[in-house]
């Protein structure tokens, strides 16, 4: 049997390795020319609990990650950051990444660079292969790796119910490293990261890469970043951070990244979406590795239960279907809640976002929680003892914000009731209790 996998992305990679251990014929399409041309010429933080579950070597160029400080709108407020001194994020260059997956892949998967593919090849309700420069090719199932717009998923009929994208869930973001600025001092804040941004609907940091000489450096808006907002927030950004130089190093260019909770439906007939075309990444800062490694070994155990069963169908909906309920045991819950609450944050005013780093009424473990893809929990106690701290005044805004906690974790709850057995009625009415939270 034939698998097509489009874009050699983080899942795809890892899933195109495993599915073809199991001896399916895997080929990876990939548009780049090659492997270094492919793009995110960066690093992003995860998890080493990922890498040790998945028995996968973490890449010699990575880094344990710096502490961070949240910083208000114009920098009125700045929270220092303590992240878990036992289990800290390491920092994974992508490129190293990618090389590791391929090196493993190739050994069980054919890889051809420069080929696009532009649409699914469809028969009746079922997908089977796509077209790439132009023509069919035919296979039995295809794996989605593409992107939050891959040309696959967008070109499906509506009709297979497979989860779109709106224009106000994905961030456009700038990701650029710069020349650390020539004998400038060392700040006391090392890598700082700006909640709506100059009071737009986004997020900037600026931090001292682990190589000192460089600076890491991200913009993204919901729906859209325009040049204008891009060089007033680095102006700002170089007007506070002296250490942010004006060579670029690499990067420099701008991303789609899909930023709310996972697709809700990421299976049909002969198809299945992972990483961002099933919007696997943590709606409040995007990184998506960890999720999308995770779901190509939930994939790959998926097809093989399905295989040592002997069912015959193995690509069908009803048998992929055990794939998605895995994804949302494992991460897509949680990501609901924190899309809850990221979605809330966003709207709020600058005094308000201010108020809540001043107040301290999100703790230094609420904000790691959060910005790890976890959800805040407030105890009677703890919500007795924030009371205490915020004083009768601002007891409405810290009742708003309980309310939007207790609503994140009622978001978590109906991910995890997700229908363990694929049925159409169930699972629409499923998804139809998720799209209530957003109304």
């Amino acid at each position: 049997m034939k698998i097509v996998v489009v874009g050699a992305g983080i899942g795809g990679m890892l899933v195109a390795e495993k599915l073809g251990r199991l001896g399916f014929d895997v080929v990876v399409y990939e548009k780049a020319n090659s492997l270094d041309a492919m793009r995110y010429d960066w690093h992003d933080d995860v998890s080493p609990v990922v890498f040790e579950e998945l028995g996968l070597t973490i890449p010699k160029e990575s880094a344990p990650k710096r502490s961070w400080t949240f910083c208000s709108p114009y920098e009125k407020v700045t929270r220092e950051f303590h992240q878990d001194e036992n289990c800290p994020d390491l920092s994974i260059e992508r490129r190293p990444l990618n090389k590791m997956l391929y090196d493993r892949a190739s050994k069980h998967a054919t890889f051809i660079f420069g080929k696009t593919v532009t649409a699914p090849v469809l028969e009746g309700d079922r997908v089977v292969g796509v077209v790439v420069d132009g023509e069919e090719v035919r296979c039995d199932l295809v794996v989605d790796s593409a992107g939050a717009y891959s040309p696959v998923r967008t070109n499906l009929p509506v009709k297979l119910g497979v989860s779109s994208l709106s224009k106000n869930e994905v961030f456009e973001a700038y990701r650029a490293f710069y020349r650390r600025a020539e004998g400038s001092p060392t700040p006391k804040y090392t890598n700082k990261v700006y909640m709506k941004h100059l009071g737009e609907l986004g997020i900037s940091w600026t931090i001292l890469d682990h190589d000192p000489s460089q600076v890491n450096v991200l913009v993204g808006l919901v729906g859209g970043l325009d040049d204008d907002v891009l060089e007033k927030s680095l102006a700002f950004m170089r007007e506070h951070n002296p250490i942010l130089g004006d060579e670029l190093v690499r990067g420099g260019y701008k991303v789609i990244i899909p930023v709310r909770y996972p697709a809700t439906m990421m299976v049909a007939d002969g198809y299945v979406a992972i990483g961002d075309s099933a919007f696997m990444t943590i709606p409040l800062l995007g990184s998506g590795i960890a999720s999308s490694l995770w779901a190509g070994d939930i994939l790959y155990r998926t097809v093989k239960a399905n295989m040592d069963k002997g069912v015959k169908d193995l690509f069908d909906k009803k048998h992929l279907w055990a794939y998605q309920v895995g994804v949302y045991e494992k991460f897509g819950a949680k990501h609901l809640g924190v899309d809850v609450l990221k979605r809330w944050l966003l709207t709020q005013s600058n005094e308000m976002v201010d108020w809540l780093f001043e107040s301290k009424v999100l703790s230094n473990t609420d904000l790691q929680k959060v910005a790890s893809g976890n959800l805040v929990t407030i105890t009677p106690a703890a919500a007795i003892e924030k009371v205490v701290g915020v004083g009768l005044k601002n007891l409405p805004t810290l009742l708003k914000m309980n309310t939007m906690v207790m609503k994140s974790h009622k978001g978590e709850r109906i991910g995890k009731g997700i229908p363990k057995k694929y049925d159409e009625r169930k699972v629409s009415a499923w998804e139809r209790r998720v799209e209530a939270l957003y109304r």
